[in-house]
């Protein structure tokens, strides 16, 4: 995101406040309008998730023993859960991605009980990706 990230609090607290699917789903959709577009060069075949519904992309960079992703992807919905992932993973160590409880933050966001299967498939892919590092 070229604006700076939200905090995982914040991320939590705008969740929480706004109770309800249609309000949490209008969240993700503005969340993904703040995710930068990758270049049709970043979206080599070797940055594509698989496992994902939509065209998925996810690049992965260690500077200095962090991790920076940059993500895209052709579905607006997809777009947002990837800047809810990078909020939550963006700059950590290996050590902190390793540790971080992914399906706790889901189960606190409310994510996976509203999304379809093949979403959450996708979404957990991603996840696997990042964690591989």
């Amino acid at each position: 995101m070229a604006e700076s990230l939200m905090s995982l609090d914040q991320l939590l607290s705008d969740f929480s406040e706004n109770k309800g699917w249609d309000k949490q789903y209008r969240l993700i959709i503005q969340l993904g309008k703040k995710l930068p577009a990758l270049t049709e060069t970043e979206k080599k075949q070797h940055n594509q998730v698989k496992g994902c519904e939509s065209r998925a992309w996810l690049a992965i960079e260690e500077k200095e023993g962090h991790y920076y992703l940059q993500m895209d992807s052709d579905s607006r919905v997809v777009k947002g859960l990837m800047a809810i992932l990078l909020i939550i993973f963006q700059g950590k160590t290996a050590q902190q991605i390793q540790r971080i409880d992914i399906e706790d933050l889901f189960v606190q966001l409310g994510l996976l009980n509203h999304l379809s299967p093949s979403r959450a498939n996708g979404l957990l892919a991603i996840v696997n990706r990042i964690k591989d590092v």
